[in-house]
């Protein structure tokens, strides 16, 4: 038997842009749903996708003499939204992570990487 796919349907194929990372109900590492904050456990630091909210970075790696505060998950992983903001990607849905280190700047006002001015 032939496989064969409609023209509505090759095109909606066409058309689906393949994504690295894909919006998650709940953070893969420590389980917290959109809107609450990653888990935090003193002996082993917590969660490996919370970032510290002074610099943006992997808090579990913060070794800086500050409060890093207790980000909340939304859903994306940290600097996707803006990567594809940017225009930064290194192909449809894939982000271009270390360019988004190397020339964004961290806005601990507004918990997000913003272009430099």
């Amino acid at each position: 038997m032939e496989d064969t796919m409609s023209e509505d349907s090759a095109s909606e194929t066409r058309d689906k842009v393949v994504r690295l990372l894909d919006y998650e109900a709940t953070c893969p590492d420590c389980g917290v749903s959109v809107g609450e904050e990653h888990k935090f456990d003193p002996d082993d630091g917590g969660c490996d996708i919370a970032i510290c909210i002074m610099t943006g970075l992997q808090r579990l790696m913060c070794d800086l003499d500050h409060d890093c505060g207790r980000e909340k998950w939304t859903g994306w992983r940290p600097g996707l939204t803006e990567c594809e903001e940017f225009g930064w990607l290194l192909a449809p849905g894939w982000p271009d992570i270390p360019r988004l280190y190397t020339e964004a700047v961290w806005d601990p006002q507004k918990c997000r990487w913003v272009k430099p001015t």
